[in-house]
């Protein structure tokens, strides 16, 4: 007879309490899918940033000894722009791209390469950086001068709200 009470008791006791898990899991999700959205959010600006250094970094390297992406056909600046737009390509996102020598093109003077790059994270639950704009830069020295690009660069038309200042 005490075994019997016990497991009546037990069975009483649980049945009382079969709701609170899903209230308790409801309290909780409140605060963690706000929390878990945001470090995917930022996960993806932050992928978004090291793939705009990346390109960045890589195009310099590529366009100072008058190499261009495979998949670029155009010659001069429009390739370098083209280089830069592939390289930052593994970014879900607008690319922008400016390329300038702003000493001419010759050896030892510096390349400058700059990007600007729409983060993919459209999640909208935070407030991102720039308005979710990734801005890099790099400047490199010209190893080969000839042959030269025309002009002294080229620079793509950026969305309202954002400018090339910070690229120097």
């Amino acid at each position: 007879m005490g075994l019997q009470r016990r497991l009546g008791r037990r069975a009483c006791s649980s049945s009382a309490q079969r709701g609170t898990a899903a209230v308790e899991f409801a309290l909780v999700s409140v605060v963690l899918i706000p929390i878990l959205f945001g470090i995917l959010q930022y996960g993806l600006y932050f992928n978004s940033s090291l793939n705009a250094d990346q390109g960045v970094r890589e195009t310099a390297r590529m366009a100072v000894v008058q190499r261009s992406s495979a998949g670029c056909s155009t010659t001069g600046w429009a390739a370098i722009s083209c280089t830069a737009e592939d390289m930052v390509g593994g970014a879900p996102a607008d690319t922008y791209v400016k390329v300038a020598a702003p000493d001419g093109w010759k050896k030892g003077n510096s390349l400058l390469v700059c990007v600007l790059v729409k983060s993919g994270s459209a999640f909208g639950m935070l407030p991102m950086p720039n308005d979710g704009f990734v801005r890099s830069n790099l400047r490199m020295s010209i190893e080969q001068a000839d042959p030269a690009p025309t002009g002294s660069g080229s620079s793509e038309t950026l969305p309202s709200g954002q400018d090339w200042s910070w690229c120097s």
